[in-house]
């Protein structure tokens, strides 16, 4: 593995799992198709890790918009406390569910950093080396990692669009 690959990798690691609409499964999948099984299994550690301090900032920013978000909302965020939190956090990062149920409940009740930033290292570390581990034995073309990362790609930016899209018409309409 070459340090370009890494240097690559971790920004793209850390932003797919927090601020870019992208799942990091094409940017695994594309970044360890390239590598040996071994250096493989690294990278989808280093992911998960990568993921785990992607939800660390996570909760310091929602720190944040939970002193602007008003009362009447916060009602309508799950009400997961304590233990709960973890647990669904570790499952909801562990299974293909959408993630942002689990962001939502971080609105309400902020966890600590450390502990909720190891629920989901630990449950996307098991899913990063299944997806590695599957896509070795499948053997697709060796293209076909590039035309998976590409489409990831193009899906995040038209999503980005259409978000940055419908938030400057809804400024418009403001009177």
């Amino acid at each position: 593995m070459n340090w370009l690959d890494m240097v690559c990798f971790v920004p793209l690691a850390v932003l797919s799992n927090t601020a870019l609409p992208l799942s990091f499964d094409p940017v695994l999948i594309y970044f360890a198709s390239r590598q040996s099984p071994s250096a493989a299994f690294a990278l989808a550690l280093i992911g998960s890790v990568c993921a785990g301090l992607a939800a660390a900032a996570d909760v310091q920013l929602l720190k944040y918009v939970r002193t602007k978000t008003s009362d009447r909302w916060l009602a309508w965020m799950p009400h997961w406390r304590g233990r709960r939190l973890y647990v669904l956090t570790f499952l909801f990062a562990l299974l293909p569910l959408p993630f942002s149920v689990v962001r939502l409940a971080v609105v309400r009740h902020s966890p600590e950093t450390l502990s909720y930033g190891a629920a989901v290292a630990l449950g996307r570390l098991p899913r990063y080396l299944l997806t590695v581990s599957l896509w070795g034995v499948l053997g697709l073309p060796a293209r076909s990692s590039e035309i998976l990362f590409c489409a990831g790609l193009i899906f995040a930016m038209i999503q980005m669009c259409t978000r940055r899209g419908l938030a400057v018409a809804s400024i418009k309409n403001l009177p």
